[in-house]
């Protein structure tokens, strides 16, 4: 039997508890993929083969296959190492914390792969600028203008998906201003598109293909993702699309990202993959919602 043509790589974190790997497990069930594939389970920082019991019977009759990796680094870290392993000319990756919304969300990612020029499609997406961000907290000229007028919201809203500190507002702006050069030099003016790494399908070669240092830590990992260098700006770079793909099967270029309800957008009701990240929003009140969406779309934000 021939081999699929693309293999779908579920990031399992040992750390996490089985509780995120079985909702990805039960969307993947309750949603039928609509394309050919393998299943592939990266199981990340498991210490022995008794740990991965649980796991193993949960995916009993899925004919998963296995690749295990250590703990250190972050989430790309592991994701390259499957891409270095696996011998498919697709991947698609979802991360730890996804879950399926809607029926044939691969067929959808994979055709919009095949468009012309495509060089990535993600099931979400966002204009987000960490560089304006913290010139915004130093009340220095940014590319949000008085979109982050409130920062009463931010740090609120920021802690509801895990990248703020619990500090003091002395302390964030320490922090922002002693972040300021590498923000600089690591990431774009706002409007940032990029398209988020918790669901998205790629041709291996290419991300292999991909120029950077080791993803250890949070800081490299968002430069991986949003930043100049990271993947989108790369594959711009190369004259390539970065795409993302609602539930209607729409492909939409970076322009018209915010034009649709998916990430940080409205009620999100276009997603086709969610994470921690979209419940975060999803469940936020009204003040998180709009600091979010303000800082993903700025002047286009229409939060829900």
């Amino acid at each position: 039997m021939a081999q699929p043509l693309t293999a779908v790589v579920h990031l399992v974190r040992h750390a996490n508890g089985p509780a995120a790997p079985d909702a990805l497990l039960a969307s993947y069930e309750r949603h039928d993929a609509g394309a050919e594939h393998d299943l592939v389970l990266l199981c990340k920082g498991f210490p022995d083969a008794e740990s991965l019991a649980p796991l193993r019977r949960r995916a009993r009759g899925l004919r998963a296959q296995e690749i295990a990796v250590s703990d250190d680094g972050l989430d790309v870290t592991a994701y390259l190492a499957a891409a270095r392993a696996l011998p498919h000319r697709r991947l698609c990756f979802v991360n730890s914390y996804a879950t399926i919304l809607a029926p044939r969300w691969l067929a959808l990612l994979s055709a919009a792969l095949d468009a012309p020029g495509a060089g990535v499609a993600g099931a979400t997406g966002s204009w987000g600028s960490h560089r304006s961000f913290a010139f915004s907290l130093l009340r220095l000229p940014n590319g949000y203008r008085a979109s982050l007028s409130d920062r009463r919201a931010l740090g609120p809203a920021f802690r509801s998906v895990g990248t703020a500190p619990r500090s003091g507002r002395l302390q964030r702006l320490a922090k922002a201003a002693l972040d300021l050069p590498r923000e600089i030099a690591g990431y774009p003016w706002f409007p940032a598109p990029h398209v988020r790494t918790n669901a998205f399908v790629i041709q291996r070669e290419l991300l292999l293909s991909m120029r950077g240092g080791a993803v250890t830590t949070k800081s490299a990992a968002y430069r991986f993702e949003g930043g100049t260098r990271g993947l989108t700006g790369q594959l711009r770079a190369r004259g390539l699309a970065a795409l993302v793909v609602g539930r209607d099967g729409v492909a939409l270029a970076h322009d018209a990202w915010p034009d649709a309800e998916l990430f940080w957008q409205g009620t999100q009701r276009d997603l086709l993959v969610a994470d921690n990240q979209t419940r975060a929003y999803e469940h936020g009140d009204g003040a998180v919602r709009e600091a979010l969406a303000r800082y993903a779309w700025g002047p286009r934000a229409r939060p829900g």
